[in-house]
C-alpha cells in the first residue's frame, strides 16, 4: 500500500524539496529528501533502503539527473524515476525518456501534477506484481477495448496493453514502461482533447485544477457523455501496433507544432506528443484526425543491452 512506500526526492533547490515533501507526505508517502545525486545512489544501494520512487531534477551538482537515472536503471532491480525538467535543452529530456524515465514534469510545476504522476507510476508497479508471466507462450494476440472517458481506467488499460511485452521477449522492462507511458498520453489525449473537446489552452490558463474541473463538467453534458475511446492492440513476434480512436470531431494534425522544437517544450500540448514520438517507431493519424496509429518494432538482444 502507498502508506508504506518511500519516495526519494533529489533536488538542489531547498524550497522545491520542501514543497514536494509537504504535499507528498500529506498524500500518505514516506519522504526522504536529498540535494545530491551521489548521496541518492549511496542511499539506494544501502541494505535497509526500500525506495519505491525517485523524483529528481535533471540539473544537479556534479552528477546530474540523467546520470542518476542511468545508474538507477542499470541496477538489478531498477526503481521508477520521475524527472523534473527546467529550462534545459530538449536533448536532455529526450535522452532521459530513452533511458527509461517513467515520466517528466516541467519546472516550474504545479505540485498536483507531480503527485498525480507519482500515484500513476506506483499504481502501475503494484499491478505488475500481480500478474504472472504466462505471456512467454504468446505468439500473436489482438485485443479491442472500448472505454468511457474515465481517467481511472487509463493506468489499467495501458498496463493491459503492455503486460505481455516483457515475458514474450519483445523488449526489456525499460522499453515496456516507455511504451506504457506513451500509450497513457495518447489515451488521455483521446479522452480530453478528442471526446471532451477541451483545449490545452485551458490547462495553460487555469492550471491542473481548472482543467480537471472542466473535465468533470463535460463528462456529464449530453453532447459528450456517451463518447468512447476505442483501442485496438495487435501483438506479433516482430511488432506491436496500437490504434486509438475517439468519437470527437477530429483535428488538423498537420498543424501540430513539432514537439522536438525547444520553443514548444513548455507548451502542455507538446509534452504528450514528445513522449509518443520518442517511444514509437511510427506515429500517424487518419485523415479526420480522431485516430492515432502507433507502431513499435521488436527490440533485438543487442538493443536490449
Amino acid at each position: 500500500m502507498k502508506d508504506f512506500q518511500t519516495i526519494l526526492i533529489v533536488d538542489a533547490e531547498r524550497m522545491t524539496r520542501f514543497t514536494l515533501q509537504e504535499k507528498l507526505s500529506r498524500s500518505g508517502y514516506n519522504i526522504v529528501s536529498l540535494e545530491k545525486a551521489e548521496d541518492a545512489i549511496y542511499l539506494i544501494k544501502s541494505v535497509d533502503a526500500k525506495i519505491a520512487l525517485v523524483i529528481s531534477d535533471i540539473k544537479l551538482y556534479k552528477m546530474d539527473g540523467i546520470e542518476l537515472l542511468r545508474r538507477i536503471k542499470a541496477m538489478a532491480e531498477p526503481i521508477p524515476v520521475l524527472l523534473l525538467a527546467g529550462k534545459g535543452n530538449m536533448e536532455d529530456v529526450i535522452a532521459a525518456l530513452r533511458l527509461g524515465a517513467d515520466d517528466f514534469i516541467r519546472k516550474p510545476f504545479d505540485v498536483n501534477d507531480v503527485v498525480l504522476s507519482a500515484h500513476s507510476i506506483l499504481r502501475r508497479k503494484q499491478e505488475e506484481m500481480m500478474v504472472g508471466a504466462f505471456a512467454r507462450f504468446l505468439e500473436y494476440e489482438k485485443s479491442i477495448y472500448v472505454i468511457p472517458n474515465e481517467i481511472s481506467l487509463v493506468n489499467m488499460v495501458s498496463y493491459q496493453l503492455t503486460k505481455n511485452l516483457i515475458p514474450m521477449g519483445f523488449c526489456n522492462r525499460t522499453t515496456a514502461e516507455n511504451i506504457s507511458l506513451a500509450l497513457k498520453e495518447a489515451i488521455t489525449n483521446a479522452m480530453f482533447h478528442g471526446n471532451l473537446e477541451i483545449s490545452s489552452a485551458v490547462r495553460e490558463q487555469d492550471g491542473i485544477k481548472g482543467f480537471n474541473e472542466k473535465i468533470e463538467k463535460r463528462k456529464d453534458e449530453p453532447l459528450y457523455k456517451n463518447r468512447k475511446v476505442r483501442i485496438v492492440c495487435e501483438e506479433t513476434f516482430d511488432y506491436i501496433e496500437y490504434s486509438i480512436e475517439d468519437d470527437g470531431p477530429g483535428f488538423d494534425y498537420r498543424s501540430i507544432p513539432d514537439p522536438r522544437d525547444p520553443e514548444n517544450f513548455f507548451k502542455n500540448s507538446g509534452r504528450g506528443l514528445l513522449i509518443i514520438s520518442v517511444h514509437f517507431d511510427e506515429v500517424r493519424w487518419n485523415d479526420k484526425g480522431n485516430s492515432i496509429y502507433l507502431k513499435k518494432r521488436r527490440i533485438t538482444a543487442r538493443e536490449n543491452t
